[in-house]
This record gives structure tokens, C-alpha cells and sequence, in this order.
């Protein structure tokens, strides 16, 4: 059986280079890196913590807290892929437990982003890390990291975001899906190869949370990885409407063997998505939203508290990281769908 992506559409898209892939000939990769992370929405708060947070462990860094405390010195605590296993029980960690756990330390990290901000720059902006921490690793952040250019399509994002966008993919560059298929896969190209990775690279959604789609929902028209290939290659009045970017990011992704962590609460998973990662041997796609445990939790403790009796009215908490979801909100459609998927997921059941 012939896999989907054999068909005209995709062939046209993997012999469609850009012009970078060959302008730079005398280039030799300077590390090869035994993993590749690319993170869509790159200069946000998750990217640029992530990155220092990389940089920081490869090169041994110390720092001073706020108040003068320290000195600190860079590990990975919370990340248990990177974590030995500790105690009577093991602990938390899976570094010497499960065989084939790459050192982070030899990642590549590249991404897209909508906004030209240079990523040392957009740490600092964040105010996240500990500024001894920034200036140590900014320059390189700043000199050593570009950035894609992100797709970008305006119904999908919140308008308080949109002044921002200055560093997107123009119509003449990708006038539709299908081009911007290619030229997102063009760019992960590119990065292995600039990069000399030689293990397995990861897509991961990190921008903005996009608005659902009724494309991607079952029944949608994008049932079957042929569905999802052919609904590429039409136009928006054929297949009747846009598709979201995170799903031409997640199809690039897959075609070019990578595979794709979802970060957002939006339904890019779609049948035909997760049909083309089980026809790609290696490659795997998941995920609901970064927060998803938050959530499941705040429904546990609206539960336990239904059955004492109360009836919760409102569920706040803090998200120090996301630095545009606050933004999406002010946006009436965005908050009226943000507001509706909260109350279905927790609420729902409070008589």
C-alpha cells in the first residue's frame, strides 16, 4: 500500500527547496547534535527559558539570585528525562532506567516565530530568569539563534497580537496551504542540516492557542491522512475554510520525519493527522495543551468539593509563563471560546 504523501500533491512538495538550501555550499555544521528541538512560537516564554535553560547546563554556568544568593549552578531538576533515578524507590528520574535518553546538552534548538525580537533579547523582556543568568547567556542567544519566519494567518491568532507580527511569511512567499507546507518543511530541511543533526528531531507547538476548527473535528473532512493531503491542496473555498497553522506545521512535520508535541488546547489532532504519523514509522504526535494536568486537577478539586456541597463560581490560578494568553483573551470571540472550553471541562458538572 502506498502511503499518501506518494501522490502528485506531495511529491511536488519534498522536491520544492528554497533558495537558502543551496546558497550556502562551503558550510560545515560546527556541532552535531544528536537531537533536534524546534519550537514553533520560539521567542515566547517556553522557547527562551528552554534554550538559556540548555545553554546554561552545556556550559556549567553559576549565577547569583536577585537578592544575592548563590552562587547557582545550572542542572536539570524537573526534567526527568534528564534525571538519574534517586533513593530507595528511584525517584522521579529515567536517565539510567530507560535505555536510548539522549543528553539534552547535545540538542540543536531552532524554531519559527511571528515576532522579529532576537531570542536574548526576548528572555530579558520576559523577566522570567534571573537577570545574572541573562546576561550570561543573551549574546549568544541574540547572535548564535535565528529565528524562521513563522506562518502566520491573522483568524487565528488574537488582534492584540497582530501589530506584532513583523516577522511572518508574506502571501508572495506562501499564497496557500500548500505552499506553506513546503516551505515549513523546506525549513526543517535546512535546520538538520545546518545543524548536523543526527537523531531524531521534535516539532513542538508552543505559540499562541489557536481557535478550534470545525476542518479538524471528526467528521470534518479530515478523517484519513488522505483527506488531510488532499484538503491541503485545495483552495479555501473548496475545502470550506482555512486550515489552523498548527496543522501545517504538525503535517510538515510528520512528512519530514519529525515528530510533533502539541502544546495548545486547540484540536489540530485531527483523525487524518494521527493517521500520517502511524504511516511513518519512528514518529509519534500527541498532546492537548502544555496545562493539561493543571486542569484535570482543578476538575478532581471541583469534584471533591461538589461532594462536600459547595458550588465553585470561579477557578483562577497563576500561569507566570504564558505571556500572550492573557492577551488572546481581551479578544471577545477568543475569551467567549476560551470561557466555554473551561466550563465543559470543569464546571460543567456543578448543578
Amino acid at each position: 500500500m502506498s502511503k499518501p504523501w506518494s501522490s502528485k500533491l506531495s511529491s511536488t512538495s519534498s522536491s520544492s527547496t528554497r533558495p537558502k538550501l543551496t546558497s550556502d555550499s562551503s558550510h560545515v555544521p560546527k556541532t552535531h547534535g544528536s537531537l533536534g528541538l524546534l519550537v514553533i512560537g520560539l521567542g515566547g516564554a517556553n522557547g527562551t527559558t528552554m534554550l538559556a535553560g540548555i545553554l546554561a547546563n552545556r556550559r556549567k554556568l553559576q549565577w547569583f539570585g536577585p537578592k544575592g544568593e548563590g552562587p547557582i549552578d545550572a542542572n536539570y531538576n524537573g526534567c526527568i528525562t534528564q534525571l538519574n533515578q534517586r533513593g530507595v524507590h528511584g525517584g522521579v528520574g529515567y536517565r539510567d532506567k530507560v535505555a536510548g535518553l539522549t543528553d539534552a546538552n547535545y540538542a540543536a534548538v531552532g524554531g519559527w516565530d511571528i515576532r522579529q525580537t532576537k531570542l536574548g533579547d526576548a528572555l530579558l523582556e520576559g523577566q522570567i530568569l534571573d537577570y545574572d543568568l541573562v546576561k550570561q547567556v543573551r549574546e549568544d542567544m541574540n547572535n548564535d539563534y535565528p529565528v524562521f519566519k513563522g506562518y502566520y494567518d491573522p483568524r487565528f491568532i488574537g488582534t492584540s497580537q497582530h501589530a506584532t507580527a513583523n516577522h511572518v511569511l508574506s502571501e508572495e512567499e506562501v499564497p496557500n496551504a500548500s505552499e506553506a507546507l513546503k516551505c515549513i518543511r523546506a525549513d526543517i530541511r535546512y535546520f538538520k542540516w545546518k545543524n548536523g543533526v543526527v537523531g531524531h528531531t521534535t516539532v513542538i507547538w508552543s505559540a499562541s492557542v489557536e481557535p478550534n476548527s470545525d476542518l479538524c473535528t471528526e467528521g470534518g473532512g479530515l478523517d484519513t491522512a488522505r483527506d488531510l493531503l488532499r484538503s491541503i491542496g485545495m483552495n479555501e473555498k473548496e475545502r470550506g475554510g482555512p486550515l489552523p497553522p498548527s496543522l501545517i506545521y504538525a503535517t510538515a512535520a510528520i512528512m519530514e520525519g519529525c515528530s510533533f508535541v502539541n502544546g495548545g488546547s486547540q484540536n489540530t489532532m485531527c483523525g487524518g493527522l494521527t493517521d500520517l504519523a502511524r504511516q511513518q514509522l519512528g514518529v509519534y504526535c500527541l498532546g492537548t495543551d502544555f496545562k493539561a494536568g493543571q486542569t484535570k486537577f482543578k476538575t478532581a478539586a471541583v469534584e471533591y468539593l461538589r461532594t462536600m456541597g459547595l458550588t465553585p463560581k470561579v477557578i483562577a490560578s497563576s500561569n507566570h509563563l504564558g505571556n500572550n494568553d492573557m492577551h488572546n483573551l481581551a479578544t471577545g470571540k477568543k475569551a467567549s471560546d476560551a470561557k466555554l472550553r473551561m466550563y465543559s471541562a470543569i464546571l460543567a458538572k456543578c448543578p
